[in-house]
């Protein structure tokens, strides 16, 4: 018997939160990227197999500019239940990893949030994906099979300032970080644990990029 899988949003219960953050020796080795892949694989799976008012949200706090493009960080913070992220940890994504001694310390803490105060959303941005060089060859491989023109040419971004470009499983996301004030409201993200640009989830965290605007003023 099949099992139907999550599409579309769900309600992350925030009410604990797990930081995934690989050892010293392998951020100086260059693969932090892997631990990061693994870990958004891992939250992927959960949200597509649990309950929908049990979603998982990320949060990618030290995500900063480069020079060429926009850069992860070292860290995810993903917010949820408890059940949630105990489930997470159990995963064989996030469980390699630690037996890989690739992993510090994955403690489960209380999450507290409270109306009124800072924090970011981190949401999937599709508009980023149709300036890549791979949208703008499928537009035109589909303009020629239906015969019609292409329409407006869309403009190449090799380097994107805008947006950090994830792959997840077999595919690629846009992520843009979000400042905003956290609500009352329910927390709703996607099966990928971001938010959308038409419902804000703004997590309970406090990014590096709000430090540098606290600076500034």
């Amino acid at each position: 018997m099949s099992v139907d899988l999550n599409i579309g949003t769900g309600q992350c219960q925030g009410t604990t939160r797990l930081l995934i953050k690989p050892v010293e020796a392998v951020i100086e080795l260059g693969a932090s990227v892997d631990v990061m892949t693994k870990a958004l694989g891992a939250v992927h799976h959960a949200n597509r197999h649990a309950a929908i008012d049990d979603f998982i949200a990320v949060a990618l706090p030290g995500m900063r500019k480069g020079r060429n493009c926009m850069l992860p960080g070292h860290e995810i913070e993903l917010i949820g239940s408890e059940v949630s992220l105990m489930n997470l940890l159990a995963l064989d994504g996030i469980s390699s990893l630690k037996k890989r001694g690739m992993l510090t310390e994955t403690e489960i803490f209380e999450c507290y949030s409270d109306a009124g105060e800072t924090g970011a959303a981190y949401v999937r941005d599709n508009t980023c994906a149709k300036h890549t060089a791979g949208w703008v060859r499928r537009s035109i491989e589909r303009a020629e099979r239906r015969g019609k023109p292409v329409g407006q040419p869309v403009k190449v971004r090799d380097n994107d300032l805008s947006a950090l470009k994830l792959q997840i499983g077999s595919g690629i996301i846009h992520v843009r970080e979000v400042l905003g004030v956290i609500g009352e409201g329910p927390i709703m993200v996607s099966t990928y644990g971001f938010s959308s640009p038409n419902s804000l989830a703004i997590l309970p965290v406090m990014p590096d990029s709000a430090g540098v605007v606290i600076n500034a003023t």
